[in-house]
């Protein structure tokens, strides 16, 4: 197979993702994508203060914190003032915020396990080593470290 050949099933690979993650986004209604996204990284990371987010999410501070209200708002997020710098918003999840989060990650599970389940055993495990070696190629490409994260995610509000 030629090299680009294979980009052009990455290509295909990637719309398919695309359709499943669009898929699973029709469960939440009112949320923006800017909205989800800050929801998303405080539900999977845990509170932080806005200065983190909006640095986290690649936004400025004044963008983040509108993100957030309009969460806080809805009952998704919620807002503390740390008692040594009541300067400092810190922004967390609601119960409602992590029960959205874990809903639309088991929704995406559940489509990718239907798809693997038509899948011999043979070539779920060819998957399981192309992917493997897919996640290894893209670690070793320097131009996507600047955007990296600890836990290795390329983009820190992406499940």
């Amino acid at each position: 197979m030629s090299q680009e050949a294979a980009t052009e099933a990455l290509m295909g690979l990637s719309r398919t993702m695309t359709a499943v993650v669009a898929s699973t986004l029709g469960d939440v209604h009112g949320i923006s994508i800017p909205q989800l996204r800050a929801l998303v990284l405080v539900a999977t990371r845990g509170p932080m203060n806005l200065k983190v987010l909006a640095e986290n999410l690649g936004v400025n501070a004044s963008n983040a914190s509108r993100s957030c209200e309009k969460l806080v708002s809805a009952g998704l997020l919620e807002r503390s003032l740390p008692q040594r710098d009541r300067r400092n918003v810190v922004v967390g999840a609601t119960d409602e915020g992590a029960a959205l989060v874990k809903s639309l990650v088991e929704s995406r599970r559940a489509i990718l396990a239907a798809v693997v389940a038509q899948m011999s055993p043979a070539e779920q495990d060819l998957l399981v080593r192309a992917l493997e070696a897919l996640a290894e190629a893209v670690a070793a490409v320097a131009e996507l470290e600047v955007g990296r994260v600890p836990d290795g995610r390329l983009i820190p509000w992406l499940l």
